[in-house]
């Protein structure tokens, strides 16, 4: 009998034994689906109202403020201005995305966005169903604004300086850093969260919850309820924003990280390192990168997205078309090849421009405008699938 007592208590502990030592593999699929999992299921009444305030849309709840002059004017004419920007580019790129990345969209769980800042509506209309996106920039996560507690005047300021920062990104595609520098320095619009809130508010997607993630002083992150921040932390810091897809009940996550991503402050045994790795089935998503993965400086970063990518799509910014030529990726090439604009010098890929034009290649037309050639439209995209050696499994974060 107390053999048999034995074996049942070892059967019944074997599973707790497995679940408690998992592979890496396994430790990082079960840390990205526990983040949304982990969150209620619910919208927030009291954050949707305000992402909508931010967005200029009415109220759910329809409340007075929607009669005031400043936000009145900034409704009209940023809503006027979304319009158009969503007929000319969202609609097409959606619907070029519906067929293009139909692969890409279903191998893949998480979005890696590099350099991308705020720019959550780019993300969602390539990847709308990813559980994950990471969206990455050097200035500050900031706070959301207090429109409730505010006086008119300084709600005034809010919306003029909302207007100037998103009204330039929707006659471009990209934020300016040096343009997001100098409205986030008045301290109205003070980072990215106010940006993000926009675009998730105009796409319909609710919001259940926004957390603060700080590096854990043990190669780990934190990730605590939101609160406001007097004082701008050291980076690398971040935010998680849970929110449900119109028609949706999962819970997806947006995540912003205020970071440097040079070489010399992304060692791979960093919490931010870590965190990158630690995404599973990855696909990335780069345009308007500042030519920056050409350099030596931001090879780590490369490395990792060539390492742990199941598809990348990019511009001509960011990495050199080389690397997945020599490394047997599958490439489809899209639009047309330009030389950079004036503002980078010697960044132009001959070997790239030698697959755009040569004899029989089969490059397909892009329906809308994208990155730094916004005023001639002559853009480009390259969708590279990763060949079929296996990627590198996600690290535990």
């Amino acid at each position: 009998m107390a053999s048999l007592l034995l074996l049942l208590c070892f059967a019944i502990a074997l599973p707790d034994c497995r679940r408690t030592a998992p592979s890496g593999a396994q430790a990082g699929q079960a840390a990205a689906a526990q983040t949304p999992a982990a969150a209620p299921r619910q919208a927030d009444p009291a954050l949707d109202r305000l992402f909508y305030q931010i967005a200029g849309l009415p109220e759910p709840a329809g409340q007075p403020r929607e009669a005031e002059a400043a936000w009145t004017a900034f409704s009209g004419s940023i809503s006027q201005e979304w319009g158009n920007f969503d007929k000319t580019v969202l609609e097409p790129m959606k619907a070029w995305a519906d067929v293009e990345l139909h692969e890409a969209r279903k191998a893949s769980v998480s979005l890696f966005y590099p350099f991308g800042g705020p720019d959550f509506a780019t993300a969602y209309a390539l990847f709308p169903e990813t559980r994950e996106m990471v969206l990455l920039g050097l200035e500050q996560v900031g706070n959301l604004p207090d429109l409730d507690g505010s006086p008119a005047a300084w709600r005034e300021a809010f919306y003029a300086d909302m207007s100037g920062l998103i009204t330039e990104f929707l006659k471009r595609g990209y934020f300016i850093t040096k343009d997001m520098t100098d409205i986030y320095g008045r301290g109205k619009v003070d980072g990215a969260l106010s940006a993000i809130a926009f675009f998730m508010a105009r796409e319909g997607c609710s919001v259940i919850a926004v957390t603060r993630l700080a590096p854990d002083g043990k190669g780990g992150w934190t990730e605590t309820p939101y609160k406001r921040l007097a004082t701008r932390p050291r980076r690398p810091y971040g935010a998680r924003i849970v929110y449900l897809k119109p028609g949706d009940p999962e819970p997806r996550s947006v995540v912003y990280f205020s970071c440097d991503i040079e070489n010399k402050a992304f060692p791979q045994d960093s919490p931010l390192y870590r965190y990158f790795a630690g995404l599973e089935r990855t696909a990335t998503f780069v345009k308007s990168g500042s030519y920056l993965l050409q350099y030596g400086d931001f090879s780590t970063l490369r490395d990792l997205i060539l390492d742990r990518s199941l598809f990348v799509l990019q511009d001509d910014t960011a990495v050199p078309y080389k690397y997945f030529k020599n490394g047997g990726w599958a490439i489809k090439l899209f639009g047309q090849y330009a030389a950079p604009i004036k503002d980078f010098s010697n960044v132009e890929q001959p070997d790239l421009r030698q697959a755009y034009e040569a004899d029989g290649s089969a490059v397909a037309p892009l329906p809308f405008k994208f990155g730094y050639h916004w005023r001639t439209q002559i853009d480009n995209l390259l969708l590279a699938e990763r060949p079929s050696h296996p990627f590198k499994a996600p690290v535990p974060r």
